[in-house]
């Protein structure tokens, strides 16, 4: 839900075949501009261009079946980076879909992807800005209704050069899984220079850099 240009496909894609599945990708976004760059690089896929508010996940998936949900609502509302400008509660509310897309298909899977402050979502006041004496409610409340449905939920917040990318991006993550699976989570393979060695990072590569990546030419 809420496709971009793909790069998450191609993770997903890679990992689930790498465990010996064939996976069948359903890409949703409302901007056509972003379905056709997915559509580009993941041709074989089935895309939708449509409101994923105005979608019945059931028309979809007739069968209900399901096996992974990967969702990256929204997220400009949610963001520090967005300053001072008012935010809509409209715009900050499509991490609903997660939950009401859960309900009609129980997939095994959901991960979620979004900005840090999405722990924080909660109610905004008359000046268009959250209320910091419910800062994080509706997000405690957006996991109780997982959990309602049978899910269980982690979160961590993980910084990309921490993995091996040539940037500090820094990102919430949600898995949600049901039945006896288990959660996990994967290990670091790279650390900041800076950081002083302990018996945990031995084994740990140094943060990549943008300028070994970029091509100069």
């Amino acid at each position: 839900l809420f496709c971009g240009a793909g790069g998450t496909s191609t993770g997903a894609i890679t990992a689930a075949r790498r465990l010996g599945y064939t996976p069948r990708l359903t890409a949703v976004n409302h901007w056509p501009i972003a379905v056709s760059s997915h559509e580009a690089n993941h041709p074989g896929s089935r895309h939708v261009c449509a409101s994923v508010d105005s979608i019945n996940p059931r028309h979809l998936f007739p069968d209900g079946k399901l096996d992974i949900l990967w969702a990256s609502p929204e997220c400009t509302h949610h963001s520090r980076a967005r300053g001072g400008k008012p935010m809509s509660d409209q715009s900050r509310a499509s991490g609903h879909c997660v939950t009401r897309w859960a309900e009609a298909l129980r997939p095994e899977v959901i991960l979620v992807e979004n900005v840090r402050e999405f722990v924080e979502w909660g109610p905004i006041g008359s000046n268009g800005r959250p209320l910091s004496s419910m800062k994080g409610a509706t997000f405690r409340a957006w996991i109780g209704m997982l959990e309602s449905l049978g899910y269980r939920a982690e979160w961590r917040i993980l910084c990309a050069a921490d993995f091996g990318d040539p940037t500090t991006r820094e990102r919430l993550f949600v898995q949600a899984v049901r039945g006896r699976r288990r959660i996990t989570w994967p290990n670091p393979t790279h650390r900041q220079h800076q950081q002083v060695l302990d018996l945990f990072q031995s084994g740990l590569k140094p943060w990549r850099a943008a300028k070994d990546i970029i091509d100069w030419k």
